[in-house]
């Protein structure tokens, strides 16, 4: 959704400019099937390239911790020992995320709409993650009985 997003913003910007550049050189609008599939070329190859190195996110985890990459920013990595909670997040318009909550005080959210992953079903995984690495392992937790 997000690449589909980026192409038509991309659309949009791109006709705004060739309009305005058009009526600034020539006094006058040139519009026609070239033009609009040109737009659409140039739209499709910077609504791509914007997507790849900004809002495409990658995301791999196994037993002992994760990477979340977005775009070409620095990876965010982590281990499941430094993390305590994990909850579900609602963003609104059907999109979820998974928030993790670091024995330091820092959150890292990880967006489980744009992985394409099933929100509740990622939450519980980590959390099972999370339970199997927890330092008190062994201890008796209060108000949890087993």
């Amino acid at each position: 959704m997000n690449l589909a997003k980026s192409v038509a913003i991309a659309f949009m910007l791109v006709s705004v400019v060739w309009i305005v550049a058009n009526y600034v050189i020539l006094r006058d609008f040139y519009i026609g099937w070239p033009i609009i599939l040109g737009n659409v070329a140039v739209s499709v190859a910077i609504g791509f390239w914007w997507y790849r190195t900004r809002q495409h996110t990658r995301l791999s985890w196994d037993s002992q911790g994760f990477s979340l990459r977005r775009g070409n920013a620095p990876p965010v990595d982590g281990v499941w020992d430094d993390i305590t909670q994990v909850s579900l997040v609602h963003e609104g318009y059907e999109r979820f995320g998974v928030r993790l909550y670091r024995r330091d005080g820092d959150r890292i959210y990880l967006p489980v709409s744009d992985l394409g992953l099933g929100p509740s079903e990622f939450r519980f995984e980590v959390m099972e993650l999370v339970r199997r690495k927890s330092p008190a392992q062994g201890a008796r937790v209060p108000g949890k009985e087993e």
